[in-house]
C-alpha cells in the first residue's frame, strides 16, 4: 500500500503526514520502553514475592505507587510552568533512563531488595512518559484533529507496545530477566532524541519562567475546578485507578500461582499477553476506533472502558483461574489502549491550549495517584478477609459509579465545548440588578427625577418619566408633575408620560396620547407611539397598530411588529400571514422584529417552512432564527432543508474548486470566485443556523461566529461541538463540508463554467457566462487585447454598466465582502464623477452628504489657513473612499480635497445611500470603522 493510501485510509490529511509519522514515532518508541519495562518489573516481583507474599506486599507496594506518584507529577507540573516544554520532556526521559541503569547495576550486584523500588521505577516512567505523549499530541493537534488522528497516535503507540511486549520474553531468556531494564533505558534515550526533533512551531512555552512552585501547581487545579466536565473527568480518574489496581491484585496472585519458580517463563508468558492485547489494540484503534468516534462521539470511548470492568468482575464472582484473570486483564487493557485513552485525552480539548496540559498532570497526577492511594487501602481491608471475593465486590461497585460518572461525562462534552468557544470569544452577559424600583423610592432619588421633568433636553425628560414610572406607585403629587408634559413638543417624552400614567384604569390620558402619536404623519411620532403601545398593550386597540405594518418608514414598520407582537388579540394586529411578508422585508430590523414575533406565535412553524423553501436566503435566514419555538413541529422537514443546504455548499465547492482564478479580484474570473465562496458559506451558515436549532438554539450565533474564526483552535472546537450537537448525520456531513479543502487541481474548467451558466443562482450564473463570452474572445481576439482583465467589457445594456461599477466598487475594503445584490444597489445609485488636475473635490467648511470613491488617480487632502497657506495632510489612491466622516457626524467639511496630477475618477454615494449600508450590513459597518481606526493610528 502506497504512503498517499495509507494516509486516506487512517484519516490523514494533505499537510499533516510528516507531523503525524513524527509523533508517532515517538509514541512507538516510548510505548516499545514500557513493554520490555514492565514485563521485567512485572517478572521480577511476582518471582520475589511468590504466592505467598503477595498479598501482603501488593496494596502496600500500590500506596507507595500513590504517594510516589503524586510526588512526581505535581513536580512534573511545576517544571511544565517553570521550564520550556521541549527541554523538560526531554530531561526526564534522560533521568529516567539514568535510574534504570543504576538499579541494574544494583541487581548485577545482588541487591534484590532493590526489586520493588524497579518496579516502582517502572511504573512511574511508564505513566509520566504517556503523560508526556499526550502532552505533545495535545499541543501538536487541535480539537478537531485530534477526533481523526488520536486513534492513529494510538496505534502507533500499541504498534511499539507489541514490539517491546513479544520480544520481552525472548530477550529474558537469552539474557536474563535483569536485561529488559537495559533495554527500556536504551529505548527512553532513543524516544528523548526524536522528542527533540520534533517541529516546535505549535508548542507554547510558560508565560513566566519565574512562576512560583505555588502558581505551577495552582494552574492545573483552577482549570479542572472551573470546568464541570473535568471535574467529572478528574472523579474518574479516582475510579479508574482503583479498578485498575483492583485487577492487577488478583492477576499476579493468579500468575506468581501459575508460574511458581520459573520467572523467565513467566515473562514470557506476560509478553505474549501484552502482546495479543497490544496487537489487538492496534487494529481496535486503527480502523474501529475513529469510526466509533465518528458515529457516536468521541466521548463513547469514555464509557467504553468501566463497562468493560463491571462485566469483568461480574465473570470473576462466577468463576476466578489464571485462565479468566488473564481473559479479564486483555478485555481491559484492549479496551483502555485501543478506546478509551484518546478518549480520555481528546476532553482536554475544551481546555485553552495553553493551560491544557497542567490540566491533564493535575488529573493524573493528584486525581489518579489518590486513586492508587485509596486502592491500596481498600486491597488492605480486603486481603483481611478470606479470599478475593471481596475484592470481585469492590470493583464491580466500583465499575458501576465508574459507569454512572462516563455517562455525566457524555451528557457534558458538547456543553463543555461550547463554554470553551465563549471563553475564547471573550463573551460577556451583562444584567441589571432588581434594586430600581426601590432606589426610585427613596427621597433623594425622587427629588432629582422631578427636577428632571423641567430639563431642557428631551432625553434627560424621557428618562426621568420612565424612571419615575417604574416606581411601585405613582403618586398623586407625581402625575401632577407628569401633567404638563402631556403635551411635551417630543414624542418620545410623550410616549413615556402614556407608559406611566397607565397605572391608573380610569385615567383616558395614555390611551389619548397614544393614539395621537400612531394618527400622526411624523415617523418620529408614530414610533413613539407604538413603543408606547407595546408597554400599554390592553389600553390601545389592535386596529389602531395592524395598519402600520405597511409603512412606509421601516423604523414605524419593526416597531408595529412589536407592539402587535405584544397586544392582547396579537393575531387581530398582526396575522402569521403578515408577519411571514416581513420576514421578506428589505429592512434588517423589520425582519428581526419580524422573526421575534413568530418565534412566540403558535403554530408558525409550517409557515416558516414554507419561507425556507421558497424565501429569499435573507426571509429564510429570518425563518431560521424564529424555528427555533418550533423545531419540534417541524423537524424533519427542518433536517431535510439542511440536508439540500450541505449539499449545495459542497457543490459550490467542487465548482470552485475546478475552475481557475486569475490574481485579480476586480476581474470578473475574480468575482465570479468571490460569489461561489460566499454562496457556498450562506448555505454552510444556514444548515449551521438549522441544526444548531435542533440542538442549541441559543448558541447559534457563537457558533457561526466561531467557525469562521481565524484561531484554528476555535475553529476545531466549533466544528467537534457541531458533530455533537443536534442531528448527528447531519453534523458530520456539515463537518465534513466545512473541512473540505481542495486538492489544488483544476479539472475540467469550460464544463464546470458551462454548467454554472445555467446555475439556479442569478448572478452566478451571469458571471459564468461572461467569463465563457471572455473565454470565447480571448481565442478570438489579436495577441496584446486586453479581455476580461483590468478593463471592462463594453456592453449597451444596464447591467455591464453596473457590473463594470461594482468590480470597480469592490477595490473599496468598504465594499469588498459585500454580496452581489446589496452591490448592485450601490452601483445603481453611485453617480460616477470625473475631476483634472487641481480640481477641488471637496471644500473645506462645505456642508454636504456625500461620499467620494476613487476608482483611478490620487488626490491630496490639505488644511487652508486664514492666510491663504497649505497645510499638506495626507494622499488617498485608488481604492480609497474620503468625505464619509462629514456624512456620520452630520457637519462641515473639515479639509479640502484636490485633485492630483493626472485627474481623478471615482463615484459618489450619498449620505442616505451610506447610512442604508451601514444600517443593513453590519460588515460594511466593521469595515468602515477599521478604515477610520487605521487613518486614526497614523496620525
Amino acid at each position: 500500500m502506497d504512503t498517499a493510501r495509507f494516509e486516506r485510509l487512517v484519516a490523514i490529511r494533505p499537510g499533516e503526514g510528516q507531523l503525524v509519522a513524527r509523533v508517532a514515532l515517538m509514541f512507538a518508541v516510548l510505548e516499545a520502553a514500557r513493554g520490555f519495562g514492565e514485563v521485567g518489573a512485572d517478572a521480577q516481583l511476582v518471582a520475589r514475592y511468590g504466592t505467598e507474599g503477595l498479598p501482603g506486599a501488593l496494596p502496600f507496594l500500590f500506596i507507595a505507587l500513590g504517594i510516589s506518584g503524586l510526588v512526581v507529577s505535581l513536580a512534573y507540573a511545576v517544571g511544565l510552568a517553570r521550564f520550556a516544554r521541549p527541554r523538560l520532556f526531554v530531561a526526564i526521559l534522560v533521568v529516567a533512563a539514568a535510574l534504570l541503569v543504576f538499579e541494574r547495576l544494583a541487581l548485577a550486584a545482588g541487591m534484590i531488595v532493590v526489586i520493588p523500588i524497579v518496579w516502582l521505577t517502572v511504573q512511574l516512567a511508564s505513566a509520566i512518559n504517556l503523560t508526556i505523549g499526550w502532552t505533545v499530541a495535545g499541543a501538536s493537534f487541535d480539537a478537531r484533529q485530534a477526533k481523526r488522528l488520536f486513534p492513529v497516535l494510538i496505534g502507533a503507540a500499541i504498534v511499539g507496545s507489541f514490539v517491546g511486549t513479544l520480544l520481552a520474553g525472548p530477550v529474558a531468556g537469552l539474557f536474563g530477566v535483569e536485561e529488559l531494564l537495559t533495554v527500556q533505558a536504551a529505548l527512553l534515550i532513543a524516544g528523548a532524541v526524536v522528542l527533540d526533533r520534533l517541529p516546535r512551531t505549535r508548542r507554547r512555552s510558560p508565560t513566566t519562567a519565574s512562576a512560583s512552585v505555588v502558581e505551577g501547581l495552582r494552574v492545573g487545579f483552577d482549570t479542572v475546578r472551573a470546568s464541570s466536565l473535568l471535574r467529572l473527568v478528574a472523579l474518574a480518574y479516582v475510579l479508574l485507578a482503583v479498578l485498575s489496581f483492583s485487577v492487577s491484585y488478583p492477576f499476579y496472585i493468579a500468575a506468581a500461582d501459575e508460574f511458581a519458580g520459573q520467572p523467565a517463563v513467566l515473562a514470557t508468558a506476560l509478553g505474549l499477553l501484552s502482546a495479543a492485547v497490544t496487537g489487538a489494540s492496534f487494529l481496535l484503534s486503527l480502523f474501529v476506533a475513529n469510526r466509533l468516534y465518528a458515529r457516536f462521539g468521541v466521548s463513547a470511548g469514555a464509557l467504553a472502558l468501566p463497562l468493560v470492568y463491571l462485566v469483568g468482575f461480574g465473570v470473576w464472582l462466577l468463576q476466578f483461574s489464571f485462565a479468566t484473570a488473564a481473559a479479564f486483564r486483555f478485555s481491559q487493557q484492549v479496551t483502555q489502549r485501543g478506546v478509551s485513552n484518546a478518549a480520555w485525552s481528546a476532553f482536554y480539548n475544551v481546555v485553552p491550549a495553553e493551560r491544557r496540559a497542567q490540566a491533564m498532570a493535575f488529573n493524573d497526577g493528584v486525581p489518579g495517584q489518590l486513586g492508587t492511594i485509596v486502592s491500596g487501602l481498600l486491597l488492605l481491608a480486603a486481603a483481611a478477609l478470606p479470599g478475593l471475593t471481596a475484592v470481585f465486590l469492590l470493583g464491580a461497585v466500583t465499575a458501576a459509579i465508574g459507569t454512572v460518572v462516563a455517562l455525566g461525562i457524555r451528557h457534558r462534552y458538547a456543553a463543555s465545548l461550547m463554554t470553551a468557544l465563549r471563553s475564547g470569544l471573550a463573551e460577556q452577559i451583562l444584567e441589571g440588578g432588581p434594586g430600581l424600583p426601590v432606589m426610585v423610592e427613596r427621597p433623594d432619588v425622587r427629588a432629582v427625577l422631578l427636577a428632571a421633568l423641567e430639563a431642557p433636553e428631551a432625553r434627560t425628560r424621557r428618562l426621568a418619566v420612565e424612571l419615575l414610572g417604574r416606581s411601585a406607585t405613582l403618586r398623586p403629587d407625581d402625575r401632577a408633575r407628569l401633567a404638563p408634559l402631556v403635551d411635551d413638543p417630543s414624542p418620545a417624552v410623550r410616549g413615556a408620560v402614556a407608559v406611566a400614567l397607565a397605572g391608573d384604569p380610569s385615567d383616558e390620558r395614555p390611551a389619548q396620547i397614544v393614539m395621537g402619536l400612531l394618527r400622526s404623519s411624523a415617523g418620529v411620532d408614530r414610533v413613539a407611539g407604538l413603543e408606547a403601545a407595546a408597554r400599554v398593550p390592553e389600553r390601545i386597540p389592535s386596529s389602531a397598530i395592524a395598519p402600520l405594518l405597511g409603512d412606509g418608514s421601516a423604523v414605524v414598520r419593526a416597531a408595529a411588529i412589536e407592539a402587535a407582537a405584544a397586544h392582547p388579540e396579537a393575531e387581530a394586529c398582526a396575522s402569521i400571514a403578515a408577519l411571514i411578508a416581513a420576514l421578506g422585508d428589505d429592512a434588517t430590523s423589520v425582519r428581526a422584529a419580524a422573526s421575534r414575533a413568530l418565534r412566540e406565535r403558535p403554530g408558525a412553524g409550517p409557515a416558516l417552512t414554507h419561507v425556507l423553501r421558497t424565501g429569499s436566503p435573507r426571509a429564510q435566514d429570518a425563518a431560521l432564527a424564529a424555528m427555533t419555538s418550533h423545531v419540534e413541529a417541524v423537524r424533519e422537514d427542518l433536517l431535510h432543508w439542511a440536508e439540500e443546504r450541505i449539499a449545495r455548499a459542497a457543490t459550490l465547492h467542487r465548482a470552485r474548486s475546478s475552475i481557475d482564478v486569475d490574481d485579480s479580484s476586480t476581474s470578473i474570473r475574480g468575482y465570479l470566485d468571490v460569489v461561489i465562496g460566499q454562496r457556498a458559506r450562506r448555505n454552510e451558515d444556514q444548515a449551521i443556523a438549522a441544526l444548531v436549532a435542533v440542538g442549541a438554539p441559543s448558541a447559534s450565533g457563537l457558533m457561526r461566529r466561531s467557525l469562521r474564526s481565524t484561531d484554528p483552535e476555535a475553529r476545531a472546537q466549533a466544528i467537534e461541538a457541531l458533530d455533537s450537537l443536534g442531528d448527528r448525520r447531519l453534523g458530520r456531513a456539515l463537518a465534513a463540508c466545512l473541512e473540505a479543502t481542495g486538492d489544488g487541481s483544476r479539472r475540467d474548467g469550460a464544463t464546470m463554467l458551462e454548467r454554472l451558466s445555467h446555475d439556479e443562482d442569478p448572478w452566478i450564473a451571469m458571471l459564468s457566462s461572461r467569463v465563457l463570452e471572455a473565454s470565447t474572445q480571448r481565442t478570438r481576439a489579436p495577441t496584446g487585447a486586453v479581455v476580461d482583465g483590468e478593463e471592462p467589457m463594453t456592453r449597451p445594456d444596464n447591467a455591464v454598466t453596473e457590473l463594470d461599477t461594482m468590480l470597480l466598487l469592490r477595490r473599496v475594503s468598504l465594499f469588498a465582502d459585500l454580496e452581489p445584490e446589496d452591490l448592485q444597489r450601490i452601483a445603481m445609485v453611485a453617480t460616477e464623477r470625473d475631476y483634472e488636475a487641481g480640481e477641488v473635490l471637496m471644500g473645506e467648511g462645505d456642508v454636504a452628504d456625500e461620499m467620494f470613491i476613487i476608482a483611478e488617480g490620487a488626490v491630496r487632502v490639505v488644511h487652508r489657513a486664514a492666510d491663504g497657506t497649505e497645510e499638506f495632510i495626507r494622499t488617498y489612491e485608488a481604492g480609497d473612499h474620503i468625505g464619509e466622516l462629514a456624512i456620520l457626524r452630520e457637519g462641515p467639511r473639515a479639509a479640502t480635497v484636490i485633485a492630483e496630477e493626472g485627474g481623478v475618477r471615482g463615484f459618489v454615494l450619498g449620505g442616505d445611500g451610506l447610512r442604508a449600508i451601514l444600517r443593513e450590513r453590519p460588515d460594511a459597518a466593521m469595515a468602515m470603522l477599521a478604515t477610520l481606526a487605521e487613518r486614526i493610528s497614523r496620525h
